[in-house]
């Protein structure tokens, strides 16, 4: 196993050096009128505990969104910024682009701001109803893919997983180029703040962390070819010491058995896409 990822670390390293060239600088924006939060759970704010007792989507205030942009109207620019929330619980980069939001159409499950077909779409429509007014704009997406791998093959150690991880890298490669420039070309003086992944599964098997680390690594290279920049999580959550606490503190997996991040958590990754946003500079 260690032998085969070891192998797609230096194909992605390969690749990276192709995207990496036609890197450009990020694209550098202070906060507009309004915050669009794209992608999965995380971006929903989603917590399982608290899933049990409300679905309410006025209840998961407590993620990263909420907090990214509490910040952001604490500063001058951004004082009056409105939060748009499209966070769709369970969604897939396949699943971004494609749609519908099952957590909604076919669960029947309320999102923040409920919309039909692709999440791509209603974000595009969104920026063009707002042209100009919209940033920054922060997604989170990659988790779901890898799982849609993991639980048909038994997990993220095994044998039937690092077979089928060349082509999730492939797909993820291809899936993230068109979110990002797709966002890009609507919002093209807009900040764009891509999240990674943590690996709540270290905590029974540190071996999987290099899935983690090389995802982390081809969405930082996607990122740089379409101006937008990078959160990195699994540096607070997974080398964060002492270990295992900060994984238990900072996710609901030692306690619930939920992958998802405390409200400690939510509010950590908040703080890394603020410092990635570079928005430092507008508090006083």
């Amino acid at each position: 196993m260690k032998t085969t990822f070891r192998s797609l670390l230096i194909v992605v390293l390969l690749i990276g050096g192709v995207l990496t060239s036609a890197a450009q600088q990020p694209q550098f924006g202070a906060p507009k009128d309004y915050v669009l939060v794209l992608g999965d759970s995380l971006a929903f704010g989603y917590q399982r505990p608290k899933f049990l007792i409300t679905q309410n989507p006025a209840n998961f205030t407590t993620g990263f969104a909420d907090d990214f942009t509490a910040r952001v109207r604490s500063t001058p620019p951004g004082r009056n910024a409105v939060l748009v929330n499209l966070g769709c619980p369970s969604e897939s980069t396949n699943s971004f682009l494609t749609g519908p939001c099952a957590f909604h159409a076919v669960l029947g499950w309320q999102l923040h701001i409920n919309y039909e077909g692709s999440q791509i779409a209603a974000a595009e429509a969104f920026l063009a109803t707002y042209r100009g007014q919209v940033g920054p704009i922060l997604i989170s997406l990659a988790a779901n893919d890898v799982f849609a791998v993991s639980d048909p093959c038994g997990g993220l150690n095994t044998p039937c997983f690092a077979g089928m991880f060349p082509a999730l890298l492939a797909n993820l490669s291809a899936n993230y180029t068109e979110i990002l420039g797709r966002l890009r070309r609507a919002a093209p003086d807009a900040e764009i703040i891509t999240l990674g992944l943590y690996n709540p599964f270290a905590i029974v098997d540190p071996s999987t962390n290099v899935v983690a680390q090389t995802i982390n690594q081809l969405i930082q290279q996607v990122a740089a070819v379409n101006r937008a920049r990078f959160a990195n999580p699994f540096i607070p959550i997974n080398l964060g010491s002492p270990q295992p606490l900060t994984l238990c503190t900072l996710t609901l997996v030692c306690a619930f058995g939920d992958i998802h991040p405390t409200d400690l958590g939510y509010a950590v990754i908040a703080d890394l896409m603020w410092k990635a946003a570079g928005y430092t500079r507008f508090e006083h």
